[in-house]
């Protein structure tokens, strides 16, 4: 029987961030090689604020963000992974602060 590691909600935030992260990389990877890719997108950023309880009004907070996560364009994740970790990590944090101060 396959059994499943109970991760906590930080951890599967930090995850699913890695995931966008990565699938950011992909899509504008295959567009510089002229291919569309714009259907690819995963649109996990919505997901990833209801998990954290953070709505989405906030039209400049959530251009930051977008814009933050653009940068991983600039990363190779093969080659150096721990800042596809870093990445996620600080996005997760600003994710935290901005639900903390959201709800005050």
């Amino acid at each position: 029987m396959l059994k499943f590691k109970n991760i906590g909600q930080k951890e599967l935030i930090i995850s699913l961030l890695k995931d966008n992260l990565t699938n950011i990389r992909l899509v504008y990877g295959l567009a510089e090689l002229g291919l569309d890719s714009s259907n690819y997108f995963l649109q996990l950023d919505e997901t990833i604020f209801k998990l954290m309880g953070i709505t989405t009004d906030d039209d400049n907070f959530f251009e930051e963000y977008i814009i933050t996560s653009r940068t991983i364009r600039e990363i190779d994740i093969i080659k150096y992974p721990e800042l596809l970790n870093s990445l996620a990590r600080s996005l997760y944090h600003k994710l935290n602060k901005k639900y903390k101060s959201q709800n005050k």
